[in-house]
């Protein structure tokens, strides 16, 4: 369908962009649908990742990693602290974690939180921007996406600007002190789902807007690396599975007209990076600050104290709901004029829908029965 659409939009729009960005109707019209949604109990510090198991959500906040009962309202309690800011996590069938560390690698950790293994290196280049780890249940072993190999996970916007593709998907076999490098030269791996009992990957890549797959066994011409959707309005994050089939998928800022022409201008983007503070660059991001020195805050400004929704988005929030086929089904937005944004994970837990919003510290959610039909 889509390969006939873009045969379809090159006839008739021969002059258009073939990955200009795509308008927010259909499926992706806006709402405000994630500031309704409520947000758990506890104090959370830059969340990023969430996973569950034995009746309890496990949250990385910072350097901690927290477990919280969403049950009883007693907020969070810490499981352990690191040297690091975590970037990914994934909590394992044994109950154990594979928590990655910006800048420091995989950890492999007990249920108490007692480190086990450590993988900092991977094929001879330092382990530093682990995005995203998925357990292998088949083989044992987990999964991981690498954004960078330049910059640390915290430091992603550099890498964007730069035009980076430098990203890899590896595998971290059990009680192994190395790791295997599976693909390589990807746009940014942002997030990462295990499929069909361990056949193959579906992944995320920021920084070309897509959505892959990467088959891992199969007859003649089915192995390999397929793209599933090729141009999102958005910088994908985190995917994961939903009920009855589909999946979750978290898209951390929306992108504008003025970052992609920004991006094709070299010099001027080099420029920028040397002469301006990085929070004041035309940039994507988790939050904003508000300030008067923000570029396009002109675009968004209040006007008898109420900020356009519509206005140009610095950062915003954004969850998409897709079917078996990866065509999305719904969207769950915080717009300009909200809160909620810098989704950075949605995950479908025991009958509910859990948002991680990094750019207002915490972690949303909502019983999925309250969201309507064909969810």
């Amino acid at each position: 369908m889509s390969a006939a659409t873009d045969m379809l939009n090159s006839l008739l729009f021969p002059n258009r962009e073939q990955h200009a960005i795509p308008a927010l109707d259909g499926a992706y019209s806006p709402n405000s649908a994630l500031d309704s949604f409520p947000a758990l109990d506890g104090t959370f510090e830059a969340p990023d990742d969430i996973a569950a198991g034995d009746g309890a959500l496990f949250v990385s906040s910072g350097r901690r990693l927290l477990r919280v009962d969403p049950n009883n309202g007693a907020g969070a309690t810490p499981i352990a602290e690191f040297e690091a800011p975590i970037t990914a996590m994934t909590r394992l069938a044994d109950g154990g974690f594979v928590v990655a560390l910006n800048g420091a690698g995989l950890l492999h950790v007990d249920a108490a939180g007692t480190t086990r293994a450590k993988l900092s290196q991977l094929a001879g280049v330092p382990l530093r921007s682990v995005t995203a780890v998925a357990e292998d249940l088949s083989r044992g072993g987990v999964y991981f996406t690498v954004g960078s190999q330049l910059h640390d996970a915290e430091d992603w916007i550099w890498d964007l600007m730069e035009s980076n593709r430098t990203g890899r998907l590896a595998y971290w076999p059990p009680n192994a002190d190395r790791a295997e490098v599976l693909l390589d030269g990807l746009a940014y791996p942002n997030g990462l789902q295990v499929e069909d009992n361990g056949a193959s990957l579906l992944f995320t890549q920021s920084w070309n807007h897509s959505l892959a797959r990467y088959r891992l066994s199969g007859g003649p011409g089915q192995r390999g690396f397929e793209v599933v959707i090729d141009n999102m309005p958005g910088y994908p994050a985190r995917i994961a599975p939903a009920q009855g089939g589909g999946h979750w998928l978290a898209l951390f800022a929306l992108r504008t007209q003025l970052v992609e022409l920004m991006l094709k201008d070299r010099a001027f983007r080099r420029e920028m990076m040397a002469t301006v503070d990085p929070v004041l660059w035309i940039r994507p991001a988790l939050r904003t600050l508000g300030s008067h020195l923000e570029p396009l805050q002109g675009g968004g400004i209040k006007k008898l104290g109420i900020r356009k929704p519509w206005a140009p988005p610095r950062s915003y929030g954004l969850v998409l709901r897709l079917d078996s086929q990866c065509e999305p089904l719904r969207s769950f937005h915080s717009r300009v004029d909200g809160r909620q944004h810098g989704i950075m994970a949605a995950r479908e837990i025991d009958g509910r829908l859990y948002a991680v919003a990094k750019g207002n510290d915490c972690i949303l959610v909502q019983d999925l029965d309250s969201l309507g039909a064909n969810r």
